[in-house]
């Protein structure tokens, strides 16, 4: 037995916060900040052949860089990213959001490490558990653009 969330479980992927965001389908970005270069490397990858322009960032330094620069409309964000101040890191990219639109979702660890109710709190949209089926995030990623897509 162990503390792992049933694959379709809240607790396993869930979006707290749906936002209104207008974007051709040719203009969506996607940002990928995870600590583990080659896992990283994968999901971008396949966000790419899933049709959703998506770029990596592997630490803080360059997660800040990115969204600047990019702008991305949707940023999933490794929590291990930025250590014990990860909090005030969602909290900074958040600031850099002009419109209020963009998402953020958290990829975090299994309960009880990272409760959902400190994620929230801290300013993400929603979150993915790590290691989380790809098909569940592209299904947010589907969802999210499906949504907001300007025809």
């Amino acid at each position: 037995m162990n503390n792992r969330a049933y694959e379709t479980s809240p607790a396993q992927c869930s979006l707290w916060n749906r936002k209104k965001l207008r974007v051709r389908p040719d203009a969506r970005r996607v940002l990928v900040a995870y600590a583990e270069r080659a896992l990283g490397i994968s999901l971008v990858s396949l966000f790419e052949l899933k049709g959703f322009p998506t770029q990596l960032a592997i630490d803080a330094t360059s997660l800040k860089g990115v969204v600047e620069e990019w702008r991305p409309h949707l940023v999933f964000l490794d929590t291990r990213i930025g250590g014990c101040a990860n909090y005030a890191l969602v909290r900074e990219v958040r600031r850099q959001d002009d419109d209020a639109g963009r998402l953020i979702i958290a990829m975090s660890s299994f309960l009880p490490e990272e409760p959902l109710g400190r994620l929230k709190e801290a300013g993400y949209d929603g979150h993915c558990r790590r290691p989380c089926p790809v098909w569940q995030m592209t299904d947010l990623l589907d969802e999210y653009f499906a949504c907001h897509a300007v025809r």
